[in-house]
């Protein structure tokens, strides 16, 4: 039962790192939805009709990506169980949110490599995080 109380300090390091990790999504987020004119004004043509054009459900899912996987990552620090369905939830937003501009929208067509990098780091990381609770529940460190 020792061994279920005490967790490595490698696996708080992962949970603040998460926490950290999911607070700048929500910077982000709250960036893009508070962007004054003068933000709009200065961003290139390109950039500001992919904002000006992104539908209502795309930043709602967006919303529902970082505030779940911020919660989740709170759930893992807290080392509770509800972490897991959390996470799952803040991948389908991150799902949805993505369809939209890999699948729904012109804005991937001419995109370069470099442009997937962040959606594809912060899906592979929305991933790992879901695989992660569930490891940590199986091992006992979360209840």
């Amino acid at each position: 039962m020792k061994d279920q109380e005490k967790t490595p300090t490698w696996f708080k390091v992962v949970a603040i790192l998460a926490i950290v990790w999911n607070f700048m999504g929500l910077v982000a987020f709250f960036m893009q939805i508070k962007m004054s004119e003068a933000t709009l004004a200065a961003m290139s043509a390109t950039d500001r009709t992919i904002y000006e054009n992104t539908p209502v459900w795309a930043t709602i899912a967006f919303a529902v990506a970082v505030f779940a996987g911020t919660f989740g990552s709170v759930g893992l620090l807290l080392r509770k169980k509800w972490a897991y369905p959390v996470f799952l939830v803040s991948l389908i937003g991150i799902i949805v949110q993505q369809s939209y501009f890999f699948f729904g929208s012109e804005i991937m067509k001419d995109a370069k490599i470099s442009s997937m990098i962040m959606p594809g780091m912060v899906l592979l990381i929305g991933i790992l995080l879901l695989f992660f609770s569930k490891k940590m529940i199986r091992q006992g460190w979360l209840r």
